[in-house]
């Protein structure tokens, strides 16, 4: 290989002082030059190639899955998700494969290079409008070990690891079983995890699971009061596979099998268990789900909400519609947030849709994290987080963010256990505070 025999040949370099011993027997760009090519060797050596763990940006929005195969200082890879990359105007559908150079090289240490342009993997670093710097991700990764068991890296420039294993299987079927375990498991948030028979509040959604140690009960879920973790992961064929190891109960976890009959996620030994999802958890808390409030100002819709929380959000909303602009609101909601996730990182808001004259349309909200304090009799907490996309310009809604927040925990009462549509939520404390959501 022409790239492998320039990087070699740059290393073979005659001592000016022969008189000096060398203690190790060898000059240190011998050294180096070995290590390279055990590298290359090492990456070469799978012939179905590798599986790469990829954590973009600050791991937020968990982790996405390659596949790689290296060869001759190329490599094709794949990924698992859909690539819609605007910087070229084009959209890959999971699975494409594209083809591009790589290099090892040495630098303060020795690096895995992906050095020219792969629109499936440099997504994650390129500019797009409105972020300089992209989602801020490496395709640079310093080499922390090697074997052809697995790779450790270290992100050069924003310090992510990068893991790789060997592909067990073709990179097509690997890919298509991982994307088909992520639409599996992503519609539902799971709230609850049991180890050894004592249940925690946690919260799994999308690639994220969130969870405090400090906190569990034998009996049912708490809120609990300490110091909330995030750990993103990655889906296997067969589940779920952390970043790092997950600790609840002096138990840990690097990774959990999906057992599609119990529709339980579980370890390997059966003590760590995120247990078959409730219907607050399939439909209420779902990842993508809106539940929308009844009122309609323009429409003059009868709203399914108590008086007090019906005169806070007419008068929030008639400072909207009765304003100068021609901006009227057009939907309330309590869920998934209706903002990009590239404009507003924030995944569950108490929010609202405007729309100008001329269809430019506004979502504003305030960050909420919903949890499910007693699963039996369907309570939930509400909790007001921070003010999330535009809610700065809206400060007037603070009343309605108010009442929400103050009269949680809510008990849930829906249409249909199975598959519902509408849901009422009637303060524990208060029977008087109740407002009714239906779904988007």
């Amino acid at each position: 290989m022409a790239v492998r025999s320039i990087l070699h040949s740059s290393f073979f370099i005659s001592s000016c002082t022969p008189e000096v011993e060398n203690v190790f027997g060898e000059t240190a760009s011998h050294r180096v030059a070995q290590q390279l090519s055990d590298y290359y060797a090492i990456l070469e050596s799978q012939p179905q190639g590798w599986v790469l763990d990829f954590y973009p940006s600050d791991r937020i929005e968990g982790g996405v899955v390659y596949t790689a195969c290296f060869k001759d200082g190329m490599v094709t890879m794949a990924c698992e998700q859909d690539i819609n990359n605007t910087d070229i105007s084009k959209k890959f559908t999971k699975g494409t494969e594209m083809t591009s150079a790589y290099q090892i090289v040495s630098e303060t240490g020795v690096l895995l290079t992906f050095d020219t342009y792969n629109p499936l993997f440099h997504y994650w670093s390129q500019p797009f409008k409105g972020h300089a710097k992209g989602y801020e991700s490496d395709y640079e990764f310093t080499f922390i070990s090697a074997s052809s068991d697995s790779v450790v890296l270290r992100g050069k420039r924003y310090g992510n690891m990068l893991r790789m294993y060997p592909l067990p299987q073709a990179a097509t079927d690997y890919v298509k079983k991982v994307a088909d375990m992520r639409s599996v498991l992503t519609p539902i948030t799971r709230k609850r995890a049991t180890v050894d028979g004592t249940t925690y509040p946690v919260t799994m959604a999308y690639s994220l699971f969130s969870y405090d140690p400090s906190t569990g009960s034998g009996q049912g879920t708490s809120t609990g009061s300490g110091q909330r973790c995030s750990m993103p992961f990655v889906h296997t064929p067969d589940g779920i596979r952390f970043y790092e190891p997950v600790t609840l109960g002096g138990v840990s976890v690097s990774q959990l099998t999906f057992d599609s009959d119990s529709q339980e996620l579980r370890s390997a030994d059966g003590r760590f268990v995120l247990p078959k999802p409730t219907t607050i958890e399939q439909s209420f808390v779902a990842p993508q789900t809106q539940w929308l409030f009844s009122y309609k100002a323009s429409s003059g819709t009868p709203s399914d909400m108590c008086d007090e929380l019906l005169s806070i959000v007419t008068h929030c909303a008639n400072v909207i519609n009765n304003g100068s602009w021609g901006e009227k609101v057009r939907e309330l909601y309590l869920g998934a947030n209706m903002e990009s996730f590239a404009n507003d990182r924030h995944r569950w808001v108490l929010g609202w849709h405007t729309r100008l004259s001329g269809a430019i349309d506004f979502y504003v909200g305030y960050a909420v994290d919903m949890n499910v304090v007693d699963a039996g009799r369907q309570l939930v907490s509400i909790q007001m987080v921070e003010p999330a996309n535009l809610f700065s310009n809206y400060g007037y809604w603070q009343p309605f963010v108010d009442f929400v927040g103050k009269n949680s925990p809510y008990l849930l009462s829906f249409d249909n256990d199975d598959a519902p549509k509408t849901v009422t939520l009637t303060s524990e404390r208060d029977a008087t505070k109740w407002f009714k959501l239906k779904k988007k």
